[in-house]
C-alpha cells in the first residue's frame, strides 16, 4: 500500500505544481478599449465614395508594428497591415500590394491598444475598404464605416446599426462593387 500511496502522492503534488506554476504564469495581455472620434462620417454611401481617395477589395497578407505617438509606457502604437490587392475601385494606385496604418497594436509595456475599428484584420481574409491617405502618403480606414469583411460572397460590417454600413452589410460583395464603382465614376 505504502508502494502505491508515495509514487501517487508525487504525481498528485507534481500536477498541482505544474498547474499552477502554467496557471499563473501565463497571463493574457491587458488590453484597453478606446472609442474612436471619428473625423468623418457619412450619412450616404455616396458621400463614403466621395470621401474616399482609394476604394479597393483586397486580402489581408500580414500585420507588424508601426510607428508610436509619444513617448515611454504611454506611446500610442500603430500597426502596418499589408493587404494583396485583388481591385481597385476608386483612385490610382501602383503595384500588388498596400499597406494599411491602423491606429492601435502592442504598447511598450506589453499592454494591448485596441479601438472599435473592427479590431485585428485576420490574415488570409478579404475586405473591401474605404481608405484616406495622410499627409505623409500612408492609407488608413477612413472611419467604422470604411471596413468591411468578405464572407462568402457577402459583405460583413464592423456596426451595422449605423445607416451607410447597414447599407452594405450582408450585399452581394461583387453587386457592391459594381455599385460603388458606378457612383465612383459620377465623382470624377
Amino acid at each position: 500500500m505504502k508502494k502505491i500511496l508515495l509514487p501517487s502522492a508525487v504525481l498528485v503534488a507534481g500536477i498541482m505544481t505544474a498547474w499552477s506554476v502554467g496557471h499563473f504564469a501565463f497571463q493574457p495581455p491587458k488590453t484597453i478599449h478606446a472609442s474612436a472620434q471619428w473625423k468623418n462620417v457619412y450619412r450616404t454611401q455616396s458621400g463614403l465614395v466621395a470621401g474616399a481617395d482609394l476604394i479597393v477589395m483586397a486580402e489581408h497578407s500580414f500585420a507588424q508594428p508601426g510607428r508610436l505617438i509619444g513617448e515611454g509606457d504611454e506611446a500610442l502604437p500603430f500597426t502596418n497591415n499589408t493587404f494583396k490587392i485583388e481591385k481597385i475601385l476608386k483612385g490610382e494606385y501602383e503595384g500588388t500590394e498596400l499597406v494599411i496604418e491602423q491606429t492601435g497594436g502592442i504598447m511598450a509595456n506589453g499592454t494591448v491598444y485596441n479601438i472599435d475599428d473592427g479590431g485585428a484584420y485576420l490574415p488570409g481574409a478579404r475586405y473591401l475598404l474605404f481608405l484616406k491617405s495622410n499627409e505623409v502618403g500612408a492609407f488608413y480606414v477612413i472611419n467604422h464605416q470604411s471596413r468591411y469583411r468578405m464572407i462568402g460572397e457577402s459583405l460583413e460590417g464592423v456596426d451595422p446599426t449605423d445607416n451607410v454600413v447597414a447599407s452594405f452589410h450582408r450585399a452581394n460583395f461583387i453587386e457592391a462593387g459594381e455599385r460603388i464603382r458606378k457612383r465612383a465614376e459620377t465623382f470624377r
